[in-house]
């Protein structure tokens, strides 16, 4: 199973807790990311939000760490970094350009 589909069932089951929730409660809860001023807005439907926001944010995110560990491995071939046993080269790579550009 790839990255985007354990996303996309990590949002369903967020999804599916908010409604067995909402059943238990008895508390009519819109759908995430559903405006509908009839229902309630409580603190756990906000919190699902705010999972589901993050979760939705890896799709952006994984990509991203995966190309700096690429750069990671390319800088440690070209000597410029050495990533200890376990480290982590996208962070590397990052620490890296800030570095060569004055950044802390």
């Amino acid at each position: 199973m790839n990255y985007k589909t354990q996303i996309e069932r990590g949002i369903e089951l967020l999804t599916l807790c908010q409604k067995l929730q909402s059943e238990k409660d008895g508390v009519d809860r819109p759908e995430p990311f559903q405006i509908d001023q009839s229902k309630i807005l409580d603190q756990f439907a906000r919190d699902i939000n705010w999972a589901i926001t993050n979760m939705s944010a890896m799709h952006k995110l994984i990509p991203q760490m995966l190309e700096l560990a690429e750069l990671g491995r390319k800088l440690e071939a070209e000597g410029k970094i050495a990533v200890e046993y376990g480290g982590d080269y996208s962070q590397a790579a990052l620490a890296f350009v800030r570095a060569e550009h004055g950044l802390k």
